[in-house]
């Protein structure tokens, strides 16, 4: 098992030339941790990352060592000549006409990406990729030396419309099986993309004791009208919200995590709260405020520190109350700073106030594990 956040780091072990199968969780981040690789990889070798579509073709070809193609196949949208190419009688013989793709797949470096591929029940797909994970051909196209070959699925017990594959096609591929990733993981994730453009209450409730489960719940049946909440939905909820009305909180919850979770998380959402100013300026407050409040309130004072309207030593008494009734809302804390900008007074300076108070030093181990100090 590999962790979805070590995926990037486990493929580039993998010889270019061996077909790489993932196997995890819908919506963990199988699909987004592949186009990543992809990219970083186009850097290493000094190439441009293209995402590949047909009207780029005759450029691609005119300079084929000056691209990485990125080629994303979704396998259950497509049909066998989608994949092989399409015959044509060229001087009274038979000929397979290439897809553009394959063609530049031939000719570049690249990744081809064949997401999907246990949601496939059709053994004309699946004779196809035979051919394409072993033999490395694209119909009669080979493709270039340095493409790689991943594909992508979820076992039964994730999905139930995934489907367990033929014995000789699975032994074409490196199985990878990856674990979703934990909160903590995710949270890193999402800084480490959009730094301060998503919506840090959505890391709140997260991180919340009685929520924490709420973060992936696979639907108990294969087809289903009922959104569910997995990695992919809180992080499209969590870029929207910044700017959704509030009126339009409930049903923007619900349309990405379903109705249970998304009510509750809506619900967390509409606690009142006193002005986070107020709050650093009188710390004893924080006493008086319920659980669910105190997390919410915990990533407001976070939100002030980054917006640099107060500084770090101006929450030092606030941050000895939150150590002395709650202290795991200070490691909230120092996650919504550290994880979300890279700005070094203000790391150094939060840094210092931890270091020199003796109320919150005993945290600091504690929260350098978390935060990779």
């Amino acid at each position: 098992m590999v962790k979805i956040s070590k995926l990037k780091e486990y493929l580039r072990t993998i010889r270019k030339d061996r077909s790489v199968l993932i196997l995890g969780p819908p919506g963990v981040g199988k699909s987004v941790s592949v186009r990543e690789f992809a990219e970083e990889e186009a850097k290493r070798m000094g190439k441009e990352f293209v995402d590949y579509d047909d009207s780029m073709f005759s450029d691609i070809m005119r300079e084929p060592d000056k691209y990485y193609v990125f080629v994303d196949m979704r396998l259950t949208e497509c049909e066998p000549s989608d994949l092989i190419g399409v015959p044509r009688d060229l001087d009274s013989i038979v000929m397979y006409k290439p897809l553009g793709w394959s063609r530049v797949l031939s000719r570049c470096a690249g990744l081809l990406f064949l997401d999907e591929l246990t949601n496939v029940d059709r053994p004309d797909i699946q004779a196809v990729a035979y051919k394409i994970a072993l033999d490395r051909k694209v119909g009669f196209c080979k493709l270039h030396r340095d493409v790689r070959v991943v594909a992508a699925g979820n076992r039964p017990d994730h999905s139930l419309i995934a489907h367990e594959l033929p014995a000789p096609l699975l032994s074409r591929f490196h199985v990878i099986d990856v674990l979703a990733p934990d909160v903590n993981e995710w949270i890193e994730w999402m800084s480490n993309k959009y730094g301060q453009e998503w919506d840090a209450r959505v890391m709140a409730y997260l991180s919340h004791p009685s929520f924490k489960g709420d973060f992936l719940v696979l639907p108990g049946k294969g087809e289903t009208l009922e959104p569910f909440p997995n990695p992919r939905s809180w992080t499209w909820l969590a870029l929207e919200l910044q700017d959704t009305p509030d009126d339009l909180v409930l049903p923007k919850s619900v349309g990405y995590l379903g109705k249970e979770v998304g009510t509750r998380f809506a619900t967390f959402l509409r606690i009142k709260l006193p002005d986070p100013i107020k709050l650093v300026k009188v710390p004893s407050l924080f006493e008086d405020l319920d659980l669910d409040a105190k997390y919410l309130m915990t990533v407001a004072v976070a939100n002030l520190i980054l917006d640099k309207k107060v500084r770090p030593r101006d929450v030092e008494k606030l941050l000895e109350v939150m150590a002395s009734v709650q202290a795991d809302v200070v490691v909230l804390l120092m996650l919504a700073v550290f994880k979300r900008t890279k700005d070094h007074e203000i790391r150094s300076e939060l840094t210092k106030v931890f270091m020199t108070n003796k109320k919150l030093l005993s945290l600091m181990s504690e929260i350098g594990i978390i935060l990779n100090l």
